[in-house]
């Protein structure tokens, strides 16, 4: 029986933590820490499902321990890996093109180094493909207890913050790994995890995964698949191979599941071919990355890397998509770049080919500043103090940073994508919300060059954008947990 002050007070679910285990938290960990936070608040015990583990101990070292001190080891080395950069997951990178002038012995060396890791890789692979057979695809891991959090030597780091909501750990060693093998169809069936012996009632997703769940629930789904978006299939350069993404979005599909707009949905459905339901309640729509506090402390901060001019803002990953070279090329172009204005890009600005040229395309204008990675409070600082945010992103899933600039009341110049129009239906409050079609570079031109006519006091901006943040956020809530519960109910 539901109570009504915590609905969800006699469930245990756990949570996949795949995007919260990388380098770099994007959209998907933003709305897995919304998830988390959203479902504790209702009374559940939430777990994270990680392909971290114990690593310090053997098993006869275990053997000769308590069990709680094993408990207490192992689960510092999760949370460890969960704060350690050195040992966050990493994206692939592709191969090294190079130049035709390279000395031929270098060539040789990387040839061999590049041998010697793909053999490492393939003998990886079938120790994996081994194991997998041995178990019979069948996982149910070890459930390890997070107690007294705040205690550890873990607590206060930002990047862990979530981890106060969370009740403990559900460690499967490479589940993941498992899950993106079946996705290349290397395994016959998609992983299994055993809830029987745990006593879990549901697992959610925060991305396609192609994986199975065996539990004791008999009345409810024991499984939701969150789909976040279809970039992989639409988008060339997309890191994500295109045939692993489309089989982890079948076998999704294939239980219940739930997209963050209507937009992903019936795109979603149009590429798998398959009937599109209209029902509200398989749509989930994200909550804003920013938070109240982050943007109460923010407010008191009077200067952050030096920034002294009127800036527009952008805020996001520095990847093709989201199209910052176009960006770029408008805030050049524009008046109101020789008029005491700055472009301020906050985000991962990576080592690859695109992010090169970013850097290339700005080093000689002192207007641009590549702030590269900010942490949370000095992403707040910026909403803040921004005369207005741009978002010219080719292709969306949703567009979290579009929802904060909005609930703030900032200005947003954004691309006129489905996704973003559903965020402007969000915050009707917001008339500041202009959406724009890419091809018509004349008229993001003009709205930058109507930027400089805008005069702000920011000191009383910024307590007007709280506000507003604050009532926006409040009705976001509301919505978000009544997804979520219509969801597991």
């Amino acid at each position: 029986m539901y109570s009504k002050e915590k609905p969800l007070s006699q469930m245990r679910i756990a949570i996949t933590a795949v995007d919260l285990e990388q380098a770099e938290h994007r959209g998907i960990a933003y709305l897995s820490k919304g998830l988390i936070s959203t479902l504790s608040d209702l009374g559940a015990e939430v777990y994270l499902l990680t392909g971290f583990y114990g690593r310090r101990l053997n098993p006869l070292m275990k053997l000769s321990m308590s069990k709680q001190s094993v408990r207490e080891v192992d689960c510092a080395d999760i949370l460890d890996q969960f704060c350690d950069p050195s040992n966050r997951m990493k994206k692939t990178k592709k191969k090294k093109n190079y130049d035709l002038d390279e000395d031929l012995i270098v060539k040789l060396v990387n040839k061999l180094i590049h041998f010697k890791n793909e053999s490492q890789i393939i003998i990886e692979l079938l120790f994996s493909i081994f194991r997998f057979y041995l178990r019979r695809g069948r996982f149910s891991g070890r459930l390890i207890h997070l107690s007294n959090f705040e205690n550890t030597p873990y607590f206060g780091q930002e990047r862990v913050d979530y981890l106060s909501k969370v009740s403990g750990f559900l460690s499967i060693k490479d589940i993941y790994n498992y899950s993106a093998l079946r996705s290349k169809r290397f395994l016959f069936k998609a992983p299994t995890i055993d809830f029987r012996k745990l006593n879990i009632d549901l697992l959610i997703t925060s991305c396609p995964l192609c994986i199975d769940v065996k539990s004791n629930t008999k009345h409810s789904d024991s499984c939701i698949q969150l789909i976040m978006d279809f970039i992989p299939l639409s988008f060339s350069k997309h890191p994500d191979h295109p045939f692993g993404f489309y089989n982890r979005l079948k076998d999704a599909m294939k239980t219940k599941n739930c997209f963050i707009s209507k937009a992903s949905r019936e795109k979603i459905c149009l590429l798998l071919e398959k009937p599109c339901s209209n029902h509200e309640n398989n749509i989930i729509y994200p909550m804003p990355s920013l938070n109240i506090n982050k943007l109460e402390l923010a407010s008191k901060v009077k200067n952050l890397r030096g920034i002294s001019k009127k800036y527009i803002l952008f805020n996001s990953s520095v990847v093709p998509r989201k199209n910052l070279h176009f960006l770029v090329n408008i805030f050049q172009s524009s008046e109101i770049a020789s008029k005491g204005f700055d472009l301020c890009v906050a985000g991962k600005i990576h080592d690859d080919k695109y992010g090169l040229d970013i850097k290339r395309i700005c080093e000689s204008d002192s207007r641009i500043k590549l702030l590269d990675y900010v942490d949370e409070t000095e992403k707040a600082w910026l909403f803040l103090n921004a005369h207005a945010f741009a978002s010219p992103s080719c292709v969306e899933g949703f567009g979290i940073p579009v929802l904060d600039a909005a609930s703030l009341g900032v200005r947003v110049l954004a691309s006129d994508l489905p996704s973003h129009r559903e965020i402007a239906s969000l915050v009707r409050e917001n008339h500041d919300f202009r959406l724009l079609d890419l091809s018509n570079v004349d008229k993001w031109i003009y709205e930058f060059n109507q930027l400089n006519t805008l005069d702000l006091c920011m000191e009383e901006e910024i307590k007007d954008r709280i506000l507003n943040f604050n009532s926006c956020f409040k009705g976001l809530k509301e919505t978000f947990e009544t997804s979520i519960l219509d969801l597991v109910t």
